[in-house]
């Protein structure tokens, strides 16, 4: 399988050490999310995809939400969708991820779901060709069944899923129950160790082996889909400072998939 990992883990980075990285660690690939402290991609016009030479920007991630009860919200969160549809495209990206997110207050689950689903149709209608929209399993649809319910409601082929495995496991799946969930839509995979956190609904990431996602069962999984995208780590460091370096985590992680995979 192909190994990427998500710039959200080397937040401060810029591109030459994002390059610099990923060859010296083994990295076949780079999810673009944080730039030189940044998330915002769209103001980073200065790059191309040339300044990553041969290595696959395998995804551009967005923060777009469609969960809100407004609909020019909305419309305005695919209008930014859209326009990072647009840079994937300039820069060799097949795909960009978007989340479902949260139920708003005065809202209805049955509602909100509706609502994302048109809104990823719109969106997936207006990007590039050769751009997917991924939704991630994440939020108060971070269920499988829930974001494939989504999609597929979305009806559209562009529309796929991204499976965060550590979001999905939070949320009370199994890892063997949400691949077979996720399979028809599947086109990229998060892939992070993570443990639960007394207080807050979000699992702190941490090194590979120290939490609650098995990284074995993880690629046994992928190995029964005969999956051959991305899977890539996102280390949330952008979110968490506290957790361990790139220079750290980024081998480590390179060291349990390969372990992980190698396995009789």
């Amino acid at each position: 399988m192909k190994l990427a990992f998500s710039t959200l883990g080397c937040p401060e980075w810029e591109l030459a050490e994002i390059v610099a990285a990923a060859r010296r660690f083994g990295f076949d690939g780079v999810e673009l999310r944080a730039l030189g402290g940044s998330l915002d991609l769209l103001g980073r016009a200065e790059f191309h995809r040339a300044d990553f030479e041969d290595l696959q920007i395998c995804c551009v991630d967005t923060s777009c939400v469609f969960h809100s009860t407004d609909a020019n919200e909305r419309a305005d969160q695919v209008r930014l969708a859209v326009a990072h549809a647009e840079l994937a495209a300039r820069l060799g990206a097949p795909l960009i991820r978007v989340f479902p997110d949260k139920i708003q207050p005065g809202a209805q689950r049955e509602q909100t779901r509706d609502w994302i689903a048109a809104c990823l149709r719109e969106t997936a209608l207006r990007t590039p060709d050769h751009v997917n929209v991924g939704l991630e399993t994440h939020g108060d649809f971070a269920r499988a069944e829930c974001a494939a319910e989504i999609v597929t409601l979305a009806n559209h082929p562009k529309v796929k899923l991204i499976w965060d495995v550590a979001n999905s496991v939070a949320a009370g799946d199994t890892i063997e129950h949400a691949a077979r969930v996720v399979q028809p839509h599947l086109a990229h995979v998060h892939l992070r160790d993570a443990k639960p956190v007394a207080g807050s609904e979000h699992w702190l990431p941490v090194l590979a082996g120290t939490g609650r996602v098995s990284f074995a069962q993880a690629v046994d999984a992928l190995k029964e889909l005969n999956y051959d995208g991305f899977v890539s780590f996102e280390w949330e460091k952008y979110w968490h400072p506290e957790i361990e370096e790139p220079e750290v985590a980024l081998p480590d992680f390179i060291k349990a998939i390969r372990a992980a995979d190698k396995r009789e």
